[in-house]
């Protein structure tokens, strides 16, 4: 790919005051990928304590102010995380409806790792029926999946029947993420249309499920490099590879 040309990124997320995760994990991985991003607040968000974490959506007129800035940029590519509520989620579908960017991303986030809740019961019900339609990829985690299906997360379920169900949601693909799943490989599944279902097998890094924001830097890489590019299965693959250097240098 030619990464010689800086491509625009827009990112819709919240922040996260530890800055391990969510707006500053992105402008880190996009900046190191050489592109140049755009961020739009949906929340701030304190973490620092893991026990008293603190979310403040912003307010509807302050999301819109934002996303009408964002939108008189020509994006190559849009990545969106965290959306605290239903308002946040309506107030980026109505935004996508006046973008032109083709390449959209959707990482459905719903819970840090400690298990607190990022999104309203509300605002989830709103992303699966509205959001998820309107955009290109949607990029879960096996848990994430099972709460889009609205399945039990106990069940042992296959990975394939996930993302397949999944891929039924409205989005043109999904790519289902296995790093909190088990065994010595992390494999991650692609659905792209109706093509066959893509793996990509990962070395599962000790330490590796401690480092913090790996969703939010996967998606991010997937936007840079798929903005410059139509291959998104190729797009996918380098941004894993970043991923994995990334969790090798924080995990040693």
């Amino acid at each position: 790919m030619d990464k010689t040309t800086s491509q625009k990124i827009g990112i819709i997320g919240g922040t996260d005051s530890s800055g391990g995760a969510g707006l500053f994990a992105d402008e880190e991985t996009i900046y190191e990928l050489g592109d140049r991003p755009f961020a739009v607040i949906s929340a701030i968000t304190q973490q620092c304590n893991s026990s008293k974490i603190r979310i403040h959506a912003v307010p509807a007129l302050g999301l819109e102010s934002q996303l009408d800035g964002l939108l008189q940029e020509e994006l190559d590519a849009i990545k969106i995380g965290m959306l605290p509520d239903e308002s946040s989620v309506r107030k980026v579908g109505e935004f996508l409806n006046k973008s032109s960017c083709t390449k959209v991303i959707l990482d459905p986030v719903q819970m840090t790792s400690n298990g607190h809740s990022l999104i309203t019961d509300k605002g989830w019900e709103c992303l699966i029926k509205d959001l998820i339609p309107r955009v290109n990829l949607v990029t879960p985690n096996l848990q994430e999946a099972g709460k889009l299906l609205n399945i039990n997360n106990s069940e042992k379920i296959s990975p394939v029947f996930l993302a397949n169900e999944c891929s039924k949601l409205g989005a043109q693909s999904i790519l289902l993420k296995g790093g909190h799943g088990d065994g010595e490989q992390s494999t991650d599944l692609l659905v792209e249309g109706t093509s066959p279902v893509i793996e990509y097998k990962w070395e599962r890094i000790t330490g590796g499920t401690k480092v913090r924001g790996t969703g939010c830097r996967l998606a991010s890489a997937i936007s840079c490099n798929w903005a410059k590019t139509n291959h998104l299965a190729n797009s996918v693959k380098e941004a894993g590879k970043h991923l994995q250097n990334y969790i090798r240098l924080k995990a040693a």
